[in-house]
């Protein structure tokens, strides 16, 4: 990937490198399904618990359920296809998969982070993923043994350029063994998902590959400091008496994801759903599927909904009967008012909705879809993964996403979805703000706010909100613009989810604290969700700040020594001083219990100290120098 291809839209234009003051949307880490959650922080099961020995043929994967390494005791070991855990399953960055679910190759290490976080340019080899061992014996060339697959370049995310490329090799297992490439293609224009069939055997290596232990991996060769250059991989087969010329596949499954029955969002609180839920229920929701075999097939389909395993007394399952004449086809269902029990409970809810058709095919997991829908304490128009980074380049600028809320309620803070993108800004800041509306774009502040935030990145995990509190819970009602301010100009990242689009009207932008409101005219939801009080007694947040361990300071105001004691349980922790500008004065880690800080060398003032907990609490002070 070049430097060009890291901004991708501009307002007003379009831009060959970084600019200041301007509006920004770029690449970024690829996010798998929530249901892949235990993709990372595992060990891998060994052989004799998947059953042992290699694997026979056909060999088949079309990644609609996990078969990466994992120790996860839900996954099970018979699910296994692959040695390692480098790509990224998900349904979010292809367009028009032939089965929901893909393998991404791109730039990223397994925890998510770019391979190259020093150097925008660095290129090499990226992701690699290797089958199995699988057992040929017996085989020969007579058997036509073919590996086939789909594949597509950059799908919603970056193309990869011309130096750039996908790559399949073979192992050979006599001898010493070694890995022989048989296919590549070079980068390419974004497009359809192209079939790709590579034979076992040729005229070099004769039937030298039909033995136990063969094995083929795909690996990409892309630059390594970020989510760029992508390539999606589906469909993998591997099976003998093939024909390329005449090789039919008798399946249909569906392509996509689902993530919603609301009309504008993906979650809203418990509380403001019960009070009408028709309003916010979509009329109609729909599933998009290809018909990879035959035309005409006819198929029953339908949803159900669960409430804590169980379906709940429903007068349906919601299912029809559809005559398919077309390859790609959408079902859609009607949405009934009752379609989630309200009496289920007082403050929160959880739902498992899930589409499935009713046929027998080539494959059977590819055939159900499901999600959760969430009505718990916060609103969200995102459904949990970004597929893009937004941001602004000015000092002072400002971010406003609009919410209109159901009823009155108390704001408390915000979930900010951060992404790490070639430059490490973590030790930038931003201050937590809320706006009145004033003829549909931010009015009037609601409150003020002094702490300083800094944006949080994860390393062990995927579609991590880091929870940031206002000083003071907000009373709100009606129309809501929720955001912040930046202290610097670098682009701080927040996610984009392009497979929604509730940005157009809603989101909004300052070029500074003079500049005028904006308009965005970037497409997707940025995620940004608020978290009300919403009729609990206690609110539950991604990143603690632990009210019975507060943050001792003292004495305050001070002279040119502080004493501070982070809490009873003496863990490790890093503290933080920061002037009132949101500048980091000084940063120390390793500390435990009581610590001794000179300030002699700071001016008179007010500071803000703030003590980072290893279990991810944070606690913070101000504090006046005399």
């Amino acid at each position: 990937m070049t430097n060009k291809a890291f901004v991708l839209l501009l307002i007003s234009l379009l831009c060959a490198g970084w600019i200041s003051a301007q509006e920004q949307e770029k690449d970024l880490p690829t996010h798998p399904e929530q249901w892949l959650r235990y993709q990372k922080e595992r060990t891998f099961p060994p052989k004799g618990e998947r059953g042992g020995g290699s694997l026979s043929l056909p060999f088949f994967d079309d990644f609609s359920r996990y078969s990466l390494p994992t120790d996860d005791p839900e996954i099970p070991a018979e699910w296994q296809r692959w040695e390692d855990d480098n790509v990224f399953i998900n349904s979010n960055f292809p367009i028009q998969p032939p089965t929901v679910g893909v393998a991404t190759f791109d730039g990223l290490k397994a925890n998510g982070y770019p391979y190259n976080f020093v150097s925008e340019d660095a290129y090499g080899t990226a992701d690699t993923l290797t089958s199995l061992p699988i057992n040929l014996a017996g085989l020969d060339s007579a058997d036509h043994v073919y590996l086939s697959f789909f594949f597509q370049a950059g799908g919603r995310g970056n193309e990869p350029d011309d130096h750039d490329s996908l790559v399949v090799e073979f192992f050979n297992p006599s001898g010493s063994g070694q890995w022989i490439r048989r296919w590549s293609t070079p980068g390419m224009s974004a497009g359809d998902f192209q079939r790709v069939f590579i034979p076992v055997h040729d005229a070099t290596y004769g039937n030298s590959w039909f033995l136990d232990g063969f094995q083929f991996r795909f690996i990409n060769y892309a630059t390594l400091s970020g989510s760029t250059d992508h390539w999606h991989v589906d469909y993998v087969i591997m099976e003998a008496n093939v024909d390329e010329e005449d090789a039919p596949i008798v399946d249909l499954a569906f392509m996509d994801p689902e993530y919603t029955m609301l009309r504008d969002y993906s979650a809203m609180p418990w509380t403001h759903f019960k009070s009408n839920p028709g309003l916010y229920l979509a009329d109609t929701t729909f599933t998009a599927q290809r018909n990879l075999g035959e035309l005409g097939v006819n198929f029953q389909s339908g949803y159900r909904v669960e409430y804590e395993d169980q379906v709940w007394n429903h007068p349906n399952d919601y299912s029809n009967t559809n005559g398919q004449n077309i390859i790609n086809p959408q079902t859609y269902y009607v949405v009934n008012d009752d379609v989630f029990d309200t009496d289920v409970n007082d403050t929160c809810a959880y739902f498992t909705v899930k589409y499935y058709h009713e046929l027998t095919d080539a494959v059977i997991s590819n055939d159900t879809i499901s999600f959760v829908q969430d009505f718990t304490n916060y609103y969200a128009y995102d459904d949990g993964s970004a597929e893009r980074a937004y941001g602004l380049t000015v000092a002072g600028g400002q971010i406003a996403l609009q919410y209109q809320l159901a009823q009155p309620d108390t704001l408390l803070g915000l979930f900010i979805h951060w992404i790490p993108f070639v430059d490490d800004v973590s030790t930038e800041t931003f201050i937590l703000r809320v706006w009145g509306n004033s003829g549909g774009q931010p009015g009037s502040e609601l409150t003020e706010n002094f702490g300083f935030n800094y944006p949080q990145f994860y390393q062990n995990g995927y579609n991590k909100f880091g929870y940031y509190e206002y000083d003071n819970p907000v009373p709100v009602d009606g129309t809501i613009y929720v955001g912040w301010v930046q202290q610097g100009d670098q682009n701080l990242n927040v996610g984009n989810d392009k497979n929604s689009n509730q940005n157009g009207g809603r989101l909004h932008y300052k070029l500074g604290i003079e500049g005028d409101w904006q308009s965005s005219s970037i497409s997707g939801s940025l995620m940004i969700r608020p978290v009300f009080k919403a009729g609990k007694t206690n609110v539950w947040n991604s990143v603690a700040e632990n009210s019975e361990s507060p943050l001792l300071v003292y004495p305050n105001p001070a002279g040119d020594e502080i004493h501070i004691y982070p809490g009873s349980d003496f863990e490790n922790y890093e503290l933080r001083i920061l002037g009132m500008n949101g500048q980091l004065i000084r940063a120390e880690s390793g500390l435990h219990g009581l610590s001794n800080q000179s300030i002699a060398d700071l001016p008179q003032g007010m500071y803000l100290i703030e003590a980072h907990m290893a279990n991810g609490a944070l606690h913070r002070e101000r504090i006046v120098k005399q």
